[in-house]
């Protein structure tokens, strides 16, 4: 379940990662505060989930999938289990996690979703322990592991958990955050210059402007492909799954987490022998001797901080996490 498994699926071909942590504005940052009070129960789930996972990684067997994934992590696993194999020796290293730190985030209802902060090799296939924050959902009564989040390069954002959410608005619901930012870095892959109206009501941070951003990484890619007579199109969409938005402290808004499709198909009338496209990306194995065509799909996390209406403040993208589902080559 390694997000970088498929070389064919990076760089352009899956925007975001270069700004992993970027961004500016919102509350100040910090890292994992020490774990919630009474959280002994969200511990235990985190600890069943890593479990699971450990049973598929060695096993090859995802039957326990919809016990401990949901949303966007379901996706994932789902993908995972359809190309799952186990290597020659069968003999794999359990995955980790360490640093848990859980965090129930302030409510009004009974409590039906927590943060657990650690360090883990899960999201890389035991290469590397990674700061990860997992979003976990109850449905139908079990904790499930809805997403992932790469840790900001500035930190976490501090989350409520004394008292209830704000009762005003934030700047973009809930229900339209997918929708709209799916609209500006669609945007953005046309590696056209951002402005402050074209981005609205997000504000133009690292992730939309300056050398790592998804603009100019775009604008890069499309030339070196344009130049070689091949076209690149992508886009982003949102997935059925809903947008979780878990309150700041001190009333500041929102941190929103919402799930996206990004897609991407390469066009080369003249054909490509290649094993890479001229932007640097690998094509997609199994592949013809001659490539006139490749789609690939991926699904990823963007976060941000969304505050109240009446802060009178932009949208701030924050995080990410991407994953590969399909690349095909014709």
């Amino acid at each position: 379940m390694n997000r970088n498994a498929m070389p064919a699926l990076v760089g352009i071909a899956l925007i975001g990662l270069a700004v992993t942590g970027c961004g500016g504005g919102g509350p100040v940052p910090v890292n994992p505060p020490p774990s919630s009070a009474h959280s002994a129960a969200e511990q235990a789930a985190t600890m069943n989930w890593l479990a699971k996972t450990n049973g598929m990684w060695a096993s090859g067997d995802f039957a326990a999938l919809d016990q401990v994934t949901t949303a966007e992590m379901r996706t994932i696993y789902l993908s995972e289990e359809s190309h799952a194999s186990l290597p020659g020796n069968a003999d794999r290293q359990g995955l980790q996690l360490t640093g848990l730190s859980i965090t129930i985030p302030c409510h009004t209802a009974p409590s039906n979703v927590f943060v657990a902060y650690g360090d883990t090799d899960v999201f890389d296939l035991g290469s590397a322990m990674q700061p990860v924050a997992m979003v976990f959902e109850r449905i139908g009564g079990s904790w499930k592991l809805a997403a992932a989040v790469d840790r900001p390069e500035a930190g976490w954002p501090a989350l409520c958990t004394q008292g209830t959410p704000p009762a005003t608005p934030a700047v973009i619901p809930s229900a339209s955050y997918a929708t709209v930012l799916a609209q500006v870095l669609t945007h953005a892959m046309t590696g056209v210059t951002e402005t402050s109206a074209a981005a609205s009501p997000f504000a133009v941070n690292d992730f939309l402007a300056g050398s790592g951003s998804i603009t100019a990484q775009s604008a890069t890619q499309l030339r070196q492909d344009r130049q070689a007579g091949i076209t690149f199109t992508g886009r982003f969409t949102p997935t059925p799954d809903p947008t979780l938005a878990l309150p700041l402290a001190h009333g500041r808004g929102f941190w929103m987490i919402g799930f996206l499709t990004q897609s991407g198909t390469y066009s080369a009338p003249s054909g490509l022998r290649a094993k890479s496209w001229p932007d640097g990306n690998q094509v997609a194995t199994p592949r013809p001797a001659v490539v006139h065509h490749e789609a690939d799909t991926f699904i990823t996390t963007y976060t941000a901080i969304d505050p109240l209406q009446s802060a009178h403040a932009s949208v701030t993208l924050d995080g990410f996490f991407g994953w590969p589902l399909t690349a095909v080559a014709s």
